[in-house]
């Protein structure tokens, strides 16, 4: 079975970075890399898309082929004058079976904080680590080159922005410590794509291009337990995707995001074949800006995580946070690495230490994590 963990994007919505405009009332804004560009995903030979698109006055910007996902990306400017939501509609209907949306972004989800290591003996993972029993991957910002990971090859990394060497952020460093650093995952390589764009956001953003490009290069090599600490809207083109790649046996695992309870569900957290993970502090209470809902499945430890890779000592929190120990406790188990999803969700529900209201619930899911005995 390959298990994919995509854990959180950030709202993002349909207006240039750095010009955020309401959507709706109460809600956060939404931001797109270009509000005159467009993504479109074809799993017939591109061509006549993309002649029927230029027929209509779109300009071809570029073409990215998507082979273990079963699809080609194409990007488009769209004409003066056209809104996105006008370029879509009118894109899938002069090309049937396309899929057409924005190039949204997705941020990285995490707060600095401050505290000590306590996340390991709660949810029961041993002192001395586990060996994985399925292949590990990261979608992130990328790790830092002085990672010892990165020196005995126990990483292998590759860049998706799309600006030229995109710089590594401590973020996807410290993924990469929770994951495979010590006393975490032994036994296995863990393969980062780096698809954060520093010309996006703060620098800490990736686009949909980026995203889906490096799934395709895990999903080539194998991988089947893939971490990513990014959130965002729902967004056609990732379900798209995701849902093809989750039909293809593969699981999401995705953090529910850091907008707050009173904000709506961020993906792809949401999409009904994610796992969604939530996150909580060492006495078991929800993490302040969690997102809640009913499609929040477990919880784990994402308030004041400790970590130290290469001796820098770094204490967070946040959902992307709570996200690798999930990733963890899956692919160190063979029986949990060998289901599908809704096997998987509900061996990890039978585990679960309740939590809040009895029974799963809109913020807990069903409740802390926990490893079981042994690796």
């Amino acid at each position: 079975m390959r298990v994919l963990l995509i854990l959180c994007f950030a709202f993002a919505a349909c207006v240039p970075v750095g010009q955020p405009q309401s959507q709706t009332p109460g809600n956060p804004a939404f931001a797109v890399v270009d509000p005159q560009e467009l993504i479109v995903l074809t799993a017939e030979s591109p061509e006549t898309l993309i002649v029927r698109a230029q027929q209509l006055g779109y300009t071809l910007r570029d073409v990215h082929p998507l082979p273990d996902l079963d699809d080609t990306l194409v990007v488009f400017g769209i004409p003066d004058g056209t809104t996105i939501p006008e370029a879509i509609e009118e894109v899938e209907f002069a090309v049937p079976g396309v899929t057409a949306g924005a190039h949204h972004l997705y941020r990285l989800q995490i707060d600095g904080s401050a505290g000590r290591n306590y996340a390991d003996a709660m949810i029961g993972w041993p002192s001395n680590g586990c060996r994985a029993h399925a292949r590990v991957g990261l979608i992130d910002s990328g790790v830092l080159a002085d990672h010892p990971g990165l020196a005995d090859g126990r990483i292998e990394q590759r860049a998706f922005s799309e600006s030229a060497a995109p710089p590594a952020t401590n973020h996807g460093t410290l993924m990469a410590e929770l994951l495979v650093g010590q006393d975490n995952l032994s036994g296995t390589t863990l393969y980062s794509a780096n698809v954060i764009d520093p010309a996006f956001g703060a620098g800490d953003a990736a686009g949909v291009v980026a995203i889906l490009r490096g799934m395709d290069w895990l999903s080539a090599n194998g991988v089947d337990v893939v971490n990513i600490s990014l959130a965002g809207p729902h967004n056609k083109l990732m379900d798209r995707a995701l849902g093809h790649a989750a039909e293809n046996g593969m699981v999401l695992v995705a953090a529910v995001g850091n907008l707050g309870a009173g904000q709506p569900p961020q993906y792809p957290a949401a999409f009904p074949f994610a796992l969604a993970v939530t996150a909580v502090d060492r006495d078991g209470n929800v993490y302040r800006n969690a997102i809640q809902g009913a499609h929040v499945d477990i919880a784990a430890p994402g308030v004041d995580i400790l970590v130290a890779p290469g001796g820098r000592v770094t204490v967070s929190s946040g959902t992307s946070m709570a996200a690798p120990h999930v990733t963890r406790v899956v692919a160190a188990d063979p029986v949990l690495a060998a289901m599908d999803l809704p096997a998987l969700r509900a061996e990890l529900t039978n585990r679960a230490m309740d939590l809040g209201d009895a029974g799963p619930d809109r913020v807990f899911g069903a409740g802390l994590l926990r490893a079981g005995p042994g690796c």
